[in-house]
């Protein structure tokens, strides 16, 4: 017998409300029935005092003062990613955020045994100043791309090389943009000799060689740079509004678009932040966290911050709905949080980024208490234990 998403929703208030006909009771069993996973999540559910004991307390009030006096005492919580929540069907109550996350979760993809991850493959991609694009992935190692200014050496190892060619630094501007998918990083050795890890999700506009009194790049995402030193010409970097001068340091700038911050981590050396109103000067060990309201200036412990480009995972007390956003970067993994409380526990640890997804989410759950389901489509139910 098909069960529809609304149907279930209303089954399910019901239910926890203690209001079932002897009908709907069989209902809901024949629902539970049809797969053992429908029956373990309406007990999970009917012990979360958050809907189960609320919702039965306001349903015994009036209706419409019950529907607002619940609605108000979860006011700003979230069930479900918000992206998964745009395919949940008819959420007419908070109660149906929950119930929507699990009928999405088994339906979206179909229902079955927990599936095996699968690294997505996209296109690491040049763009070069003519319009012609590169798919770096399928180029042999040691292969060199020649333009009128440069040579472009690829490295399996050491990823793009740029090498001045005459008197490359008296051409016009040239620019290209190097496109770094999710599930991979990639390393960008400019001409002047500075050295850039572009993080998963990310893109660098940069010129194939610097002309002029300056070194200017632009950034979206996350990089780590390495400037080489040239006092005569300084060393800018451009994300979102903000600009970063240097010239000659070790530096980390995040400037993903979900985030309205663009945060700055010095390693070494010293750079000047520059917002829209307020700029500060950073000594190694210090953060400047630029938004649209100003500038905030704090210590922190940088390897947190830069160990992705060597590898490593390094979080200190990291929320989880926090690391899950890195975890979708990385492997392309996108979360379904059935637990409020889950999304705010915290993991400290350091973790290898050759590790497969699978064998991330083990090491979590080895310390925290919760526990992660891969499904089709590279997408991981997260739920208390």
């Amino acid at each position: 017998m098909e069960h529809h998403s609304e149907e279930i929703i209303r089954l399910i208030q019901l239910h926890l409300a203690g209001g079932l006909t002897e009908a709907e009771q069989k209902a809901l069993e024949d629902w539970c029935a049809g797969n053992p996973r429908h029956r373990a999540f309406l007990e999970r559910l009917s012990h979360e005092t958050t809907f189960a004991d609320e919702w039965a307390l306001y349903c015994s009030l009036d209706e419409k003062e019950a529907i607002r006096r619940f609605e108000k005492a979860i006011h700003g919580k979230r069930y479900l990613l918000r992206r998964a929540m745009r395919y949940a069907a008819a959420i007419v109550l908070p109660l149906g955020c929950a119930v929507g996350a699990y009928l999405f979760w088994m339906q979206r993809e179909g229902v079955g045994e927990p599936a095996a991850y699968v690294r997505p493959q996209h296109a690491i991609t040049l763009t070069l100043a003519s319009g012609e694009e590169v798919a770096l992935n399928g180029k042999a190692s040691g292969e060199v791309l020649v333009t009128e200014s440069v040579a472009i050496r690829l490295d399996s190892t050491q990823g793009l090389s740029y090498e001045a060619q005459g008197h490359a630094g008296e051409a016009e501007v040239r620019y290209n943009v190097l496109d770094v998918p999710v599930a991979a990083d990639y390393r960008l050795h400019l001409s002047d000799g500075s050295v850039v890890y572009l993080n998963a999700d990310s893109r660098l506009r940069y010129p194939e060689t610097f002309t002029g009194g300056e070194r200017k790049v632009y950034l979206e995402g996350e990089a780590y740079f390495e400037v080489a030193k040239d006092a005569s010409r300084p060393f800018k970097v451009v994300a979102r509004g903000v600009e970063v001068n240097v010239l000659g340091t070790h530096f980390n700038v995040n400037a993903y678009p979900e985030h309205a911050d663009v945060v700055t981590t010095l390693a070494e050396g010293k750079v000047q932040v520059a917002g829209v109103a307020s700029q500060a000067v950073l000594v190694p060990g210090e953060q400047a966290i630029a938004s649209p309201e100003g500038m905030e200036v704090r210590k922190v412990d940088v390897q947190a911050y830069t160990s992705w480009k060597d590898g490593v995972f390094v979080f200190r007390s990291m929320p989880l709905e926090e690391i899950m956003e890195q975890v979708y970067r990385w492997y392309g993994v996108e979360a379904v949080f059935f637990n409020e409380s889950v999304r705010t526990e915290t993991f400290t640890g350091i973790i290898n980024r050759s590790m497969s997804a699978e064998e991330f989410f083990r090491v979590i759950e080895k310390v925290v208490d919760v526990r992660f389901t891969m499904n089709k489509g590279n997408r991981v139910a997260i739920t208390a234990k």
